[in-house]
């Protein structure tokens, strides 16, 4: 994934997790917290 999708991606999943959160869906928020940091942490090995 380029910079841009990557940083799509996140925003994407921070915006579902808030959902998952309201609805109280915490393995929900748990799973799509982890995609986050991995994204995050790619990111990162790229800088």
């Amino acid at each position: 994934m380029s910079d841009d999708e990557l940083r799509r991606a996140i925003r994407v999943l921070r915006e579902r997790a808030d959902l998952a959160r309201s609805e109280n869906r915490h393995d929900d928020v748990e799973m799509i917290e982890r995609t986050i940091r991995q994204y995050q942490e790619e990111m990162a090995q790229r800088l």
